[in-house]
């Protein structure tokens, strides 16, 4: 069976069985940033079900990285039935983000109907608060740090290139910076953030065909879509 110590070792983009994963996390979050003036990020983090220093750890399981926004959708489909993440989390106001997204929805729908099955597995986007800030990277780079602290470790990112864009910030730089500079660093803060702040309201992981009718929406509390 597997186990939170073989998640956090494994390799980015190994594949799990669903039912072990299940068993194994918490939770399993999305995040996406579109592209910017670097390219655009999609990441899937799991939560463990124990706590380590106060809260559970949470560690990477796959990223992805392109300047393409469509295949950067598309891409983050194919991590959504990989690892059947409860959210993706990500803007709503990108227009083309909002047309491939359907695009990817009428696929499925038309896998469901050729196939004869029930259900099917949507693939939508849950906003976060971070989105709405004057000044993001001021929050989502210290919270990210505070994270890997050696001492206080929490999150793991194993041999990520999150790591490598993380170290090219100079902090003189920080207040300065907009969304699209790393959408790396922000698909992550978007998966981080909302995973340790919103995990109580819809920890059950979904292993069905079709995601969990009940999505939590900061802004609004638990609502039916």
């Amino acid at each position: 069976m597997l186990e939170w110590k073989d998640l956090k070792e494994a390799e980015l983009g190994q594949t799990f069985e669903i039912e072990e994963l299940k068993h194994c996390c918490k939770a399993v979050y999305g995040g996406v940033a579109f592209p910017g003036k670097r390219p655009g990020f999609a990441v899937v983090v799991a939560m463990a079900h124990d706590q380590h220093v106060g809260n559970p750890e949470i560690c990477l399981l796959d990223e992805y990285e392109s300047s393409d926004l469509r295949q950067l959708l598309r891409q983050c489909g194919v991590m959504d039935f990989k690892y059947r993440p409860t959210v993706w989390v990500g803007s709503q106001a990108n227009s083309a983000a909002a047309r491939f997204i359907n695009e990817i929805d009428d696929e499925r729908q038309s896998a469901k109907q050729a196939e004869g099955r029930r259900r099917y597995r949507d693939f939508s986007l849950t906003r976060t608060p971070i989105l709405d800030m004057e000044h993001p990277y001021e929050y989502m780079l210290p919270a990210l740090k505070q994270l890997l602290l050696e001492d206080y470790r929490q999150l793991f990112l194993k041999d990520s290139r999150i790591v490598n864009y993380m170290a090219q910030i100079e902090p003189d730089e920080i207040a300065s910076m907009e969304f699209g500079q790393f959408p790396s660093i922000e698909a992550l803060a978007f998966a981080v953030t909302e995973i340790r702040q919103y995990v109580d309201h819809d920890a059950d992981y979904d292993d069905g065909d079709s995601r969990d009718p009940w999505q939590y929406d900061p802004f609004e509390g638990m609502r039916r879509r």
